[in-house]
């Protein structure tokens, strides 16, 4: 029980650390002195899906925000909507270009079409639901005038737009905000990123984590930043407690470690950055979960220890209940989403293996 416990503590202590070994390892991002001419050319490709409640603000705001370029155009690539989505799209008249699918095909197709279409080498790219600082775009493509950078995140908010903090969020944005500095960023925020063209990497439709993929991609030749400054403002914090979601970035994780030609090309700390950040995370709620059956296990019989078991019971329990109250206090937060870690990975390495053998024995029994 004793080594468990120094295994688990060992774990979470080494993912504690991660930016603090970055800070050691940064670099200071200096301009390319050769370019410093502004950026006058920009392509923004606009992700669109029945997102009729958003359309018509967001894309009055991104060509304020286009104005600021000598040169521009706003691409809107239209995932097959179902509802008034057309409509709103063709009141802009000549202002954008517009794309319609017939049929929904998924982000990654979306944007390999949008860059296919695209007539500026400076693309950025931009989902339909978050509120943006002002002058975001300008200062989000300027880093690319550095022939050494390939890509550059914005900054997801740490406040939404209710006014709610997010303690997950700000972590997130801390880690960022380190590997940014040592031009390795692993994984933009996919709703506002640059790049430049010559730095596209096709991405599969099957691809869950296209943001992540295509950073993984342009790292193997170039420098992936991250800007602060240019802020993303979520509706709800909430969503980043959802099960769903979390189940999503679970398989999107697993499926980039199928890709083993992606990884091979990273260089050893890029590499080791990507399971640090991403991975080792994955291992903490296991462990205290397997920490947590174990010490039930050895409370029976013993009554101060079965006091303890069935106050961290307790504390499982009543973090599930504030989760509903919208309380976010840092203890809470780490159980919410350690659970739900813990969920999706018995969903997806127990259930789903289980439920595939069954199927597996039935068609051999019938067949």
């Amino acid at each position: 029980m004793i080594i468990l416990l120094l295994i688990t503590l060992s774990f979470i202590l080494l993912y504690l650390i991660y930016p603090f070994w970055l800070i050691l390892n940064s670099e200071i991002q200096q301009e390319d002195e050769n370019e410093c001419a502004e950026i006058e050319q920009v392509s923004l490709i606009y992700l669109s899906q029945n997102g009729e409640d958003f359309l018509e603000n967001k894309i009055n705001f991104l060509l304020k925000e286009l104005s600021a370029f000598r040169q521009s155009e706003l691409l809107v690539i239209d995932d097959n909507s179902t509802d008034k989505s057309q409509e709103i799209l063709n009141s802009f008249n000549n202002d954008i270009r517009v794309i319609l699918k017939s049929k929904q095909k998924g982000i990654p197709h979306s944007m390999n079409l949008g860059v296919q279409e695209a007539k500026y080498k400076y693309i950025v790219f931009c989902d339909q639901r978050q509120r943006l600082s002002n002058d975001s775009i300008r200062q989000l493509v300027a880093p690319l005038k550095n022939k050494q950078v390939g890509a550059v995140s914005a900054c997801i908010s740490q406040l939404d737009n209710k006014r709610n903090f997010s303690i997950l969020r700000a972590h997130e944005n801390f880690i960022k905000s380190c590997e940014g500095n040592t031009g390795n960023l692993i994984g933009v925020y996919g709703p506002l990123y640059a790049v430049k063209k010559e730095c596209y990497a096709v991405i599969p439709d099957y691809i869950i984590l296209d943001d992540l993929y295509l950073t993984l991609k342009i790292l193997r030749t170039h420098q992936v930043w991250f800007i602060k400054e240019c802020q993303i403002t979520e509706e709800d914090t909430n969503r980043l407690y959802n099960y769903q979601r979390t189940k999503r970035y679970l398989k999107g994780f697993l499926q980039l470690i199928i890709e083993n030609e992606l990884i091979n090309q990273l260089t050893k700390t890029q590499i080791t950055m990507l399971f640090w950040h991403k991975y080792l995370r994955l291992f903490i709620p296991v462990l205290l979960f397997i920490g947590y059956a174990s010490f039930g296990f050895l409370s029976i019989g013993n009554t101060e220890h079965l006091i303890v078991f069935l106050l961290i019971t307790a504390i499982g329990i009543i973090s599930i209940q504030l989760h509903a109250l919208n309380l976010k206090f840092i203890l809470i937060v780490c159980m919410q989403i350690n659970l739900l870690y813990l969920c999706a990975i018995s969903e997806l390495f127990f259930i789903d293996y289980c439920y595939r053998k069954l199927i597996i024995k039935v068609i051999n029994y019938r067949f």
